[in-house]
């Protein structure tokens, strides 16, 4: 795809797209308010995913035809209508603040949208597998996309570890890699990189719930990707979906185990909050762009760890290994942190 001069200059011109809509985004300045779990201290413009997602979805279906791709298939279309509704409805949600319930339901038709199109439903042994493979396919997706939006609280930390993530997924010969999959990677990563400087270090504005939560959509569709080869026929090694999540570890643990805290002291865990560990190092004092910089480290760790022993992801062993390293320095990050608060206490997290 890299070869070719018609898509490269296409990812470009997506990128000069993001960029101008970003600029435009900061000049309108829908703003977001500082609130009692936010990290950053005077009103801030947000929409800058609408630059992102705006450019994805205006030069998918050019650039899938400059690679020689079918322009619309099953998938892709499915792809780009979920895409296309959550950042709509995400939107709306950043100026109107709209309740919850809204959001989760869109998410959940997005979720299944992206299910229904993608999962190979001949390569199932029996209806009952299928059905689980189903909730399974549209609870990741919405886990993920929850995950995302959660973390997007600190300057280039989401932007940062997403962009190395579709960067990485660009890369050829990973398992069960296709086309479509680096197609859609490189198209996300270019309008992350127009992002980022708007971004990273000082936030000039947010990507905002219409940037974060399509960016999480699409990066759990990545992990679905990889798990069916791009094919709507072919249900190809799980193991291969291991990758996404190796890249986005930092994101999910973080997410996870904050979930599982808050639920062990009896919070409510849906309710806005300042528990993650990132918000947590950043309120014991850690500069912000040293914590975003950390979680880029994890993608990179994670890509690293499923380069070197993913040929033996098939074996128990080789499972439990790619396992302890990936959470080797979350482990670490947790230490780290648990230590600096005792140092420099930071109340209730």
């Amino acid at each position: 795809m890299f070869h070719d001069c018609l898509p490269l200059i296409l990812l470009i011109a997506a990128y000069g797209t993001a960029s101008l809509l970003i600029r435009r985004m900061i000049a309108i300045a829908v703003l977001d308010t500082p609130g009692h779990r936010s990290a950053h201290t005077s009103p801030t413009p947000k929409g800058g995913g609408i630059g992102v997602i705006g450019a994805f979805l205006l030069f998918f279906i050019p650039l899938r035809t400059a690679c020689d791709l079918p322009p619309l298939t099953i998938e892709a279309g499915g792809l780009w209508i979920a895409v296309a509704l959550l950042a709509v409805v995400s939107w709306l949600d950043d100026v109107y603040q709209w309740p919850p319930l809204i959001k989760l339901t869109t998410q959940l038709f997005a979720a299944i949208i992206v299910t229904l199109t993608m999962l190979p439903v001949d390569a199932f042994s029996s209806p009952l597998i299928l059905c689980g493979a189903v909730v399974a396919s549209i609870i990741w997706l919405v886990f993920v996309t929850n995950a995302v939006n959660f973390m997007d609280g600190l300057n280039g930390l989401v932007a940062g570890s997403l962009c190395l993530t579709f960067l990485c997924l660009t890369l050829p010969g990973w398992p069960a890699d296709s086309l479509d999959t680096r197609l859609v990677a490189a198209l996300i990563a270019f309008g992350l990189l127009a992002f980022l400087p708007y971004n990273f270090p000082h936030a000039r504005i947010f990507l905002g719930d219409v940037g974060s939560q399509s960016c999480g959509l699409l990066t759990g569709t990545a992990a679905l990707s990889f798990m069916t080869n791009g094919s709507h026929e072919m249900l190809s090694s799980l193991d291969s979906a291991l990758l996404v999540p190796c890249l986005i570890a930092g994101l999910l643990y973080d997410v996870t185990i904050t979930l599982i805290r808050r639920a062990i002291v009896g919070e409510k865990i849906l309710q806005a909050h300042r528990g993650h560990l990132y918000q947590v190092a950043c309120r014991s004092g850690v500069p912000m762009p040293v914590v975003s910089l950390i979680h880029w480290g994890f993608v990179i760790w994670g890509g690293c760890v499923f380069a070197l022993v993913g040929h033996t992801i098939t074996a128990a062993s080789g499972i439990t290994i790619i396992f302890a390293l990936i959470a080797l320095p979350q482990l670490a990050w947790t230490i780290f942190v648990l230590l600096r608060i005792r140092q420099h206490p930071v109340g209730r997290w």
